[in-house]
């Protein structure tokens, strides 16, 4: 599956605003090395933690990934990024039981 997540843009939007990892980590919540591992693509922050963490840098979901997406997909995750856990945890079953039946 492919996914649309740089951890390496994220990275340099984190340094243009002037916060370290360390800060970073320390207001989200998360280990630094947590935030390392996004950073570094060894992994993918959930949308609830992707948006907060951009919320702080002064930013949001479809601004981070701009034109790496189409119109369609930007929408999506401009609405997922304003639902609730519990609503992204039923989309997500809703999505996975549409893919499981195409098997």
């Amino acid at each position: 599956m492919k996914h649309y997540f740089k951890g390496e843009k994220l990275r340099k939007l984190r340094k243009s605003r002037g916060i370290t990892a360390a800060e970073l980590s320390a207001k989200m919540g998360f280990s630094q090395s947590y935030i390392n591992h996004f950073e570094t693509d060894r992994a993918v922050p959930n949308v609830n933690a992707l948006g907060e963490i951009l919320k702080y840098l002064g930013t949001d979901i479809p601004s981070f990934f701009g034109d790496e997406l189409d119109s369609n997909k930007r929408t999506l995750l401009n609405t997922i990024s304003q639902l609730s856990e519990e609503q992204i945890v039923l989309l997500t079953e809703l999505l996975q039981s549409f893919s499981s039946s195409k098997k």
